[in-house]
């Protein structure tokens, strides 16, 4: 399980995981805060057919609690085009968050997140945060004789979420590419990468370099 000597939480994560399969090619840590209550937890993976379990959940305790939640790719990546991504790292992490809400989340993965991928960690930031948004109801105004009531508008709480990545996921027909990437912007992660990790094309976000 290699992974980019810069991505030091997923070494950290990886040396704490004692039940990783062995020959997996990619590998995810995610740091999400508060801590749900979860204890050490093996996660089967998406498809019963792997054989193998899609990742494991290790608390920590940092101020506050937090989980990480480290997954693995539990098949290969010629299952892509008959299968899509249900044996990706992030598809196996998706499973475990998606009905879980956090206040912050961080991961860390060996490769960047396909156009599947991207899509789907797009959608779980931008899903918890309409569920945290808070309904503020504007003031009230008196005109002549009547009172108008203040509309009622919903105020999105940030919620910090960054993704880190050491290698470029070049694997048709779901290779990273510059609309995946802006449609994790546009959703609110903070993006960094070495720059042999991020695509040349035009269009691609402006990137943190690690």
């Amino acid at each position: 399980m290699a992974a980019d000597r810069r991505l030091l939480r997923l070494q950290e994560a990886l040396r704490r995981c004692s039940a990783q399969p062995a020959n997996r090619v990619v590998t995810m840590v995610a740091r999400v805060t508060p801590a749900p209550g979860v204890g050490i937890r093996d996660l089967p993976a998406l498809d019963p057919g792997a054989g193998i379990a899609g990742g494991t959940v290790l608390p920590t305790w940092i101020a506050g609690g937090a989980l990480e939640i480290v997954t693995w790719n539990t098949g290969e990546a010629s299952d892509l085009r008959r299968y899509g991504n249900r044996s990706h790292a992030e598809a196996q992490f998706y499973e475990f968050m998606r009905d879980r809400d956090f206040t912050s989340i961080e991961i860390e993965i060996s490769h960047s997140p396909c156009t599947a991928c991207a899509d789907m960690l797009a959608g779980l930031l931008n899903s918890m945060k309409a569920r945290a948004a808070s309904v503020l109801r504007g003031p009230n105004r008196r005109v002549g004789k009547r009172i108008l009531v203040g509309s009622a508008t919903d105020t999105a709480r940030p919620i910090p979420a960054t993704l880190r990545w050491g290698t470029l996921f070049e694997t048709p027909p779901q290779a990273t590419t510059p609309q995946s990437l802006r449609q994790l912007q546009a959703a609110g992660w903070r993006m960094a990468a070495p720059r042999t990790a991020i695509p040349n094309d035009a269009g691609t976000p402006a990137i943190t370099l690690l």
